[in-house]
């Protein structure tokens, strides 16, 4: 019986193997897409799969924030240009004025004014601690005496 115990575990181990062997070999030309070289996959730390793996997925999600762009500026040209595309508009009509700035560049300035606001009141509360310190040392130097 015990050697029956022994022989299913060796088997299990070997399956066990054999699975990982071929899943590693499954993932090495994933991996190598996502530009790591062979030898980095076979050779290199388990880690540095692990980042270009994050990598892979953070370059995925900026292509789709790209795309998801692209399709507003495509929107916002027809819906633009929708005027003049009805067959019953008036003679004369004219499309609207497509955007003048682009909507990164919006984005942008709104992310720098929050920050300028973040940063002033970081400094105020920076200030607001450093006064209660000064406040309690003082106190405590004044009740000494």
């Amino acid at each position: 019986m015990g050697s029956n115990r022994l022989i299913s575990k060796e088997k299990r181990k070997q399956v066990e193997d054999t699975s990982l062997s071929k899943l590693f070999e499954e993932l090495c030309p994933i991996f190598m897409s996502y530009g790591m070289s062979y030898d980095e996959y076979w050779h290199g730390s388990p880690y540095r799969a692990k980042f270009y793996l994050d990598a892979h997925k953070l370059k995925i999600k900026q292509r789709d924030e790209e795309m998801w762009m692209q399709g507003m500026y495509i929107y916002e040209a027809l819906c633009d240009v929708s005027p003049i595309l009805h067959a019953f508009s008036k003679k004369g009509t004219k499309p609207l004025q497509y955007s003048s700035l682009p909507y990164l560049s919006k984005v942008n300035e709104l992310k720098i004014e929050k920050d300028k606001e973040q940063e002033k009141k970081n400094a105020q509360l920076i200030a607001r601690v450093y006064f209660e310190n000064w406040a309690k040392n003082t106190k405590k130097h004044f009740e000494k005496k």
